[in-house]
């Protein structure tokens, strides 16, 4: 009987997998811990659809479940807020969403795209998490630094190298580049290094910026520990 529900609950997951294959996310995954996979959902009603990111593990307790409930809830209460925007004269649908895992981390972008009935276009809004596999608990950005304030001196550092070349060369809002921890609270891991992103600080054609700082950029202002969890 435990074999049969085993089997079951394995067809169930295939099944669901191929439901959401079509979703639209940028997947990046490093070394994947064993029984670790991400997937999406579509939420779908009046004016809306969008797709959820999520991670699902099996046959694990203690902090890896609670690293995927903490995930899972922090993505999903920001796809509940996005469609109760939803409305006669508004339209909420998918963005670019994007997901990485490693053996520490779980990471995401989610974005959803809105327009308002008359706009000239659309425009994104987004969330960044990040889950600590380990203890369970979800990231902020000081969490990182051995010092916040040489962390953000860092990444401006490199901001100030990186934006112009995203941008294109287009003028860009300069005050979105100041070592506060607001201007930098959108990020995410990548396996070559900190993605950040700053929404739209050019022009609506240059999009919304995302710059990668490298690992090697950081390596002197990481705490030891996360420089292990966020580059494993």
């Amino acid at each position: 009987m435990g074999q049969q529900r085993k089997t079951v609950h394995l067809l169930l997951a295939m099944v669901l997998a191929a439901l959401t294959m079509g979703a639209v996310s940028v997947v990046a995954k490093g070394d994947i811990i064993v029984g670790f996979r991400s997937s999406t959902y579509t939420l779908e009603g009046y004016n809306y659809k969008v797709d959820v990111p999520r991670f699902d593990i099996d046959g694990v307790d203690g902090a890896y479940l609670q690293a995927r409930d903490v995930f899972n809830r922090s993505v999903r209460r920001a796809a509940d807020i996005y469609i109760a925007r939803a409305g006669d004269h508004v339209d909420v649908k998918t963005g670019t969403n994007y997901v990485y895992t490693n053996q520490q981390v779980l990471s995401t972008k989610f974005s959803v795209s809105i327009y308002n009935e008359g706009a000239a276009h659309p425009y994104e809004d987004f969330i960044t998490h990040n889950t600590r596999t380990e203890t369970g608990k979800a990231l902020v950005l000081r969490d990182l630094f051995t010092n916040v304030d040489s962390g953000l001196s860092v990444l401006q550092q490199q901001a100030a190298i990186l934006v112009p070349k995203a941008t294109d060369g287009e003028p860009y809002y300069k005050d979105a580049l100041l070592p506060k921890e607001d201007n930098y609270r959108h990020w995410a891991v990548a396996k070559d290094g900190l993605r950040v992103y700053f929404g739209e600080i050019a022009s609506h054609a240059a999009g919304n910026i995302m710059i990668t700082v490298p690992w090697q950029a950081l390596d002197k202002v990481l705490k030891p520990d996360m420089k292990a969890a966020l580059t494993a």
